[in-house]
């Protein structure tokens, strides 16, 4: 390089000034270290920054120690110690600096030596700090997500068998922290977190910091190594000793994902998918806790977000695939039809006939519940409303999500339908999920009790199946209770439970409202539980849910009956 031929004949003052005018054309420190005679020269802003009592410092071995983090003291040293004998001719090395604050600032050092105009040899180089280039975080003094994808690059290129375990760490209510006491309690918490993981692992094993409330345990090296299992309760004890410490004026947990094996042959894109959902795993099923990658159930995820694809373009397109069901409701005292529940089904190009239990939940977690709930709602609408020239009594029953309830105008929609369609609002009846309903606020039990001003009918749904408390009934108002069928089936097989389900149907008679015991699949369950006196029966013995044209067929223009 001609520009450091050119500083070999510049005297260090001469040095000083053209380092002095460089500097204002860039964001990194420049630095002069004369090895021969351990003299430092830095760019004057660098002292603002970091402790540096001036910007030349003789004899600077003791000053270094101040402003290098101490455990990196020592590789820097021996670092140096090679470009002074000769051995290496450049510098490049990542470590930390602390700032006159104390904080610890990632910085990326590099240089090349020389050899100046009296013989001296001459370390000449820049120092960046990583964080401006998002390598490094200077909140908690621990490298970035970029830094860690450059390791991880060159560890799964090179020796991947290395890898014992990879752990994504996640704040639990790290939100709330921000929104309640603000952000710099969320960084003095961050702070914390890195201190306590960096306490509870071997100075081999490597931390990051990832986006906002995350960081990354990496532990590569020969031998056993330390247990993720281990690792993650001794984090949790910590904190939990901090918070203990502080009375418990701030409290947080944390959740785990952690990678165990697979490595050889899998992308750094692939760790961080695997662990981000091993952490969502944790925190899905309760968090405060630590959940290992399991391939299957990874799988299993991905195609459930292949199944939430297709069906928004089935929904796009007009409901391609879709079609109302309908099972046979009947009287108990003379087993005549008296109405019927419309149940969904999807048969998909690519999956086939898909099972509603797969389905069902992942219309309701992506929101698709809201458009899919008002195609069946008008679709069983017009149904009744044909169907009711066979039988005028004749009632329909639509499913209602509890995500309709929420975040749609239940309401509107359900009037709209009745008044375009021409249906008689007794004939429509929303059936509610017992266990979708534990928590109603005062804004539903308004819609509940504008359903039923306007005689639209609720039925409690899969009841037994759920918390079964009866003041639900109280609540919803619900003129219907359906006995579900993994009741009725532990009812047949113990007196115990046929006594409860007895009992049940007393009470719910006493509240002035009726029964419709589901599941109903054989001739001897049938005999056997109509001595508990319900009011209506569906359920296989009566008919399987069908397409509207052959329940049209089968049970309105047929004569015969069951």
């Amino acid at each position: 390089m001609n520009y450091l031929r050119a500083l070999q004949d510049m005297s260090l003052e001469q040095i000083r000034s053209v380092i002095e005018i460089m500097q204002q054309s860039s964001d990194a420190y420049m630095f002069i270290l004369d090895l021969t005679v351990d003299t430092y020269m830095v760019a004057e802003k660098a002292t603002k920054r970091f402790p540096f009592p001036s910007i030349v410092i003789e004899n600077c071995s003791d000053t270094l120690k101040s402003v290098v983090y101490p455990s990196d003291y020592e590789m820097l040293s021996a670092d140096l110690e090679k470009c002074r004998s000769g051995e290496k001719d450049g510098h490049a090395l990542e470590y930390r600096w602390l700032d006159r604050m104390g904080r610890v600032v990632w910085i990326s050092c590099r240089g090349t030596v020389v050899t100046g105009t009296e013989g001296h040899r001459l370390l000449i180089g820049t120092v960046s700090e990583m964080g401006k280039k998002a390598k490094a975080d200077n909140i908690t003094g621990l490298r970035r997500e970029a830094r860690l994808r450059l390791n991880m690059e060159s560890t799964l290129r090179d020796a991947p068998e290395s890898v014992r375990f990879l752990m994504r760490i996640g704040i639990d209510n790290f939100k709330e922290i921000n929104e309640k006491e603000g952000v710099e309690a969320g960084d003095e918490v961050l702070r914390e977190l890195a201190e306590c993981i960096i306490k509870n692992v071997e100075e081999t094993v490597d931390v990051y910091r990832l986006v906002a409330d995350e960081f990354m345990i990496v532990d590569i090296g020969e031998g056993k190594g330390q247990d993720a299992g281990a690792v993650y309760k001794e984090i949790q004890k910590t904190i939990a000793a901090m918070a203990k410490n502080k009375e418990y004026s701030r409290f947080y947990t944390v959740s785990a994902g952690v990678l165990k094996e697979g490595f050889s042959g899998t992308t750094v894109e692939e760790i961080m998918r695997f662990t981000e959902f091993a952490l969502n795993e944790a925190k899905r099923n309760g968090r405060n806790q630590m959940t290992v990658f399991d391939r299957k159930a990874y799988d299993v995820y991905l195609e459930r977000l292949d199944i939430r694809k297709s069906l928004r373009q089935d929904i796009n397109h007009d409901f391609r695939g879709f079609e109302v069901y309908y099972q046979p409701i009947v009287s108990a005292t003379d087993y005549k039809l008296i109405g019927a529940e419309a149940l969904l089904r999807w048969k998909n190009e690519k999956y086939g006939c898909v099972s509603p239990a797969v389905f069902i939940p992942i219309l309701e977690e992506s929101g698709l519940i809201i458009p899919i709930g008002q195609y069946v709602l008008w679709e069983a609408a017009r149904t009744c409303k044909k169907w009711k020239e066979y039988i005028p009594a004749f009632h329909i029953n639509v499913n209602l999500s509890y995500v309709q309830l929420y975040k749609s105008d239940m309401m509107r929609d359900v009037e709209h339908c009745i008044q375009e369609v021409g249906l008689d609002p007794e004939s429509l009846v929303l059936e509610l999920t017992e266990s979708g309903y534990i928590e109603t606020n005062e804004r539903i039990k308004e819609l509940f009790k504008d359903l039923k001003s306007r005689k639209i009918d609720l039925a409690l749904d899969d009841f037994g199946t759920g918390y079964s408390n009866m003041r639900y009934l109280k609540e919803i108002d619900a003129k219907t209770v359906k006995i579900d069928r993994s009741f009725v089936v532990q009812a047949l097989r113990n007196e115990y439970d046929y006594n409860i389900i007895s009992h049940i149907i007393d009470m719910v008679h006493s509240l002035g409202s009726v029964v419709c015991m589901e599941g109903i699949e054989e001739k001897e369950e049938l005999a056997k539980m109509m001595a508990t006196r319900p009011d209506m029966i569906q359920g296989y013995y009566f008919g399987k849910p069908t397409p509207a044209e052959q329940f049209e067929k089968k049970f309105l223009q047929a004569t015969d009956s069951p």
